[in-house]
């Protein structure tokens, strides 16, 4: 965000809002009276209204604010469930940034595998605390591929590259929008995180490791992976914010449980469905 934003007060000229817009290049303006938030002036506000008009006069009285502690992935749902394009950023009633759009989705594109299009770990991670916090049931689909390395070797890693980006293509035809959110969870790992039952991420699991052996890859290769599943609910807050411990649990089940499906030669092993209980 940008810190301590410049702001106006309401009864400035709409006038004194454009030029200040004007030389700060910038496309709004929290609008402040007595160090509290009351509206907020846009470029596109001072364009239609007479500049010695008050800004309590243009300006939109109805701001949408967030935390400090506001998520990108928060802020940038915030942002476009309200068609909007900067949020001011508010801590105990007083302006202390504002996000715009463009920085927003510039950092969030730093959050997206460049190789595959697909979301990072930092995004289940986040998807799967929110869930979590809303007292949904997920589960963790955690997905290694096997014998990577020996690919890497014996192909190079342009090939390896390729088979990367053809996975993550496959994996994301075979998820549900809106049920399953996956990521490139790191190297050769994938991650889902699912807000179905554990039998039907189970399924879920065993169709992406059919797609896979399924698939038609460079110069023949053989492609398969093995795939760790593991469930849960929080049933109390253990004092962590975001529920982000929890989390990293179940990651670390699932992911435990892949490496016992590539250990004993088994596609899929599940490691259960856990109460994530605990007090902080």
């Amino acid at each position: 965000m940008h810190k301590n934003p410049v702001t106006i007060g309401p009864f400035e000229s709409v006038g004194r809002a454009a030029a200040l817009m004007n030389q700060l290049k910038i496309g709004g303006l929290p609008v402040v009276e007595k160090g509290k938030l009351v509206g907020i002036i846009t470029s596109r506000d001072v364009r239609y209204c007479h500049p010695n008009r008050l800004v309590a006069d243009a300006m939109s009285r109805n701001v949408v604010t967030v935390s400090p502690e506001c998520s990108f992935w928060e802020a940038k749902e915030t942002m476009e469930s309200h068609g909007i394009e900067r949020l001011v950023v508010v801590r105990d009633g007083r302006t202390v940034g504002i996000i715009t759009k463009s920085r927003l989705y510039a950092e969030i594109g730093k959050h997206v595998d460049a190789l595959t299009g697909l979301n990072r770990a930092e995004f289940l991670q986040h998807k799967a605390a929110e869930l979590l916090q809303s007292g949904q049931e997920i589960t963790i689909i955690f997905l290694d591929l096997d014998n990577f390395g020996t690919i890497d070797k014996e192909f190079g890693h342009v090939i390896g590259d390729e088979i990367l980006q053809q996975v993550g293509k496959i994996l994301k035809s075979v998820i549900a929008e809106g049920l399953d959110y996956l990521c490139r969870y790191a190297g050769d790992e994938f991650a889902v995180v699912t807000v179905r039952p554990l039998e039907e991420a189970k399924q879920l699991s065993w169709q992406m490791i059919k797609a896979l052996a399924d698939a038609r890859w460079p110069q023949g290769i053989k492609v398969t992976a093995s795939a760790g599943v593991a469930g849960g609910r929080r049933s109390r807050v253990r004092g962590e914010p975001n529920g982000t411990r929890n989390v990293r649990d179940l990651i670390n089940l699932a992911s435990l449980a892949s490496t016992k499906a590539k250990r004993e030669k088994r596609p899929v092993v599940v490691a259960g469905w856990v109460e994530l209980e605990e007090v902080g």
